[in-house]
């Protein structure tokens, strides 16, 4: 099976409204003491939004058409459709390799939000526990994993093959950096590399925030944009080639600057927008992202406004679906799709082995027109070891961070 550029970091569930912690510095006593602002009063209470869990799915399920669909257009001319209208159809497929910029505006959101209100609970935040939450809820899964790709799978799937060094860049949380500098690994487990992104980011999160001081989220967010900028302006002087600017840390800075800054504006609340607006926004983002798939470019010059472009568009998307919390939203809070979004972690690290083994089921090779049966089945693949996984894996020690958890951020009972 060969491997799209694109894909994203295993978006957590639910239970990845995760919490961040620092301690406040000496120089930020003052602030730590100090009212808070209008529109943050509630800031110390409960934080869940049922929404974001559904687009986690809806996120996920970007990912793996990205992989399960032949990226080139001149497959859809053999379908028999016009050479424009394959053109958009690859668009839209590449487009999916975004949904990693979505994950990362929505962890980023999230994980600011939460870490906002549990220094407006405590006066400060507990970087300790803050990392325990994490550990918890992305190691066991993601180690298991790894395991099983380095140990088993090579014995069981042709052309399974994860190098030392990559293996070493895997396990250390640098596989994008290996990435980056050797290419994608030959391997369903290719697109934890993101993982390592959202990992380099618990890391150095708290301790920006306390460097910088709590309040001063949005000026943090705009230095990271700067960053991302100039990085891309560097590589894409140096000629550097793709993966070489989408697996950069540096360089993939915008959708998570974005989230923080969203967390920062809205200020603990939620946008009052009426249906259509919403609407339209949503589908706003979804049109920027098939625009920066089909106008744009992973790497190169066309690279310093597609990364942008996507990021934008995650806002938009995030943006149109946030509601006040406890409104009703009978679409995104359908408890199927609730439940496939508390599952997303697993559906991520899963979806490239789920559509190896549907490969081995179906050869579209044959048969070109079972590629959406072969999309179908990899899908109720990833659902059931995802379910799986979560049920037997990763719920044990979920439980655990209750005890390490000072804003709740899961539905109620």
């Amino acid at each position: 099976m060969s491997f799209v550029p694109g894909l994203q970091s295993p978006r957590n569930n639910n239970d990845d409204q995760g919490e961040l912690s620092v301690s406040v510095p000496a120089g930020d006593a003052a602030s730590a003491t100090a009212p808070a602002p209008s529109g943050e009063a509630s800031r110390t209470g409960r934080f869940y939004h049922p929404e974001i869990d559904a687009l986690r799915f809806l996120a996920f399920l970007a990912v793996l058409v990205h992989h399960a669909f032949p990226p080139d257009a001149a497959t859809y001319v053999g379908f028999g459709f016009s050479t424009g209208v394959a053109a958009w159809i690859t668009a839209v497929i590449r487009s999916g390799g975004f949904g990693v910029d979505l994950f990362l505006g929505l962890s980023a959101y999230l994980i600011t939000e939460l870490l906002v209100r549990e220094h407006a609970k405590r006066g400060k935040i507990d970087i300790r526990a803050f990392y325990i939450r994490r550990a918890l809820r992305i190691w066991p899964l993601y180690f298991a994993f790894l395991a099983t790709v380095i140990l088993i799978l090579p014995h069981l799937l042709r052309h399974e093959q994860l190098s030392t060094i990559q293996s070493v860049g895997y396990l250390t949380f640098l596989g994008n950096w290996t990435c980056t500098l050797f290419g994608y690994p030959a391997s369903v487990a290719a697109p934890l590399w993101s993982v390592s992104i959202e990992e380099q980011f618990y890391l150095m999160w708290p301790f920006l925030l306390a460097l910088i001081g709590i309040r001063r989220v949005r000026g943090l967010a705009l230095s990271l944009l700067a960053i991302a900028t100039l990085t891309r302006v560097v590589l894409v002087m140096q000629g550097v080639g793709h993966p070489g600017i989408w697996c950069n840390t540096f360089a993939r800075l915008d959708a998570i600057a974005g989230g923080a800054l969203l967390a920062a504006l809205l200020r603990g609340g939620a946008p009052s927008l009426k249906g259509g607006m919403r609407l339209l926004m949503a589908a706003g983002g979804v049109f920027l992202f098939v625009l920066a798939a089909r106008y744009g470019s992973f790497d190169g010059a066309a690279s310093l406004y597609t990364y942008p472009a996507a990021a934008a568009a995650s806002l938009l998307v995030l943006i149109s679906v946030l509601r006040p919390m406890g409104s009703r939203q009978p679409v995104m809070a359908s408890r199927p799709l609730l439940y496939l979004g508390k599952i997303s972690y697993g559906l991520y690290v899963f979806h490239l082995l789920a559509l190896a083994v549907a490969a081995r089921l179906i050869d579209t090779t044959m048969i070109p027109g079972l590629l959406g049966v072969r999309f179908c089945l990899a899908l109720l693949i990833a659902i059931a070891i995802a379910a799986g996984s979560y049920r037997w894996l990763e719920e044990p020690f979920l439980r655990l961070k209750s005890r390490f958890t000072y804003v709740n951020s899961r539905p109620v009972r």
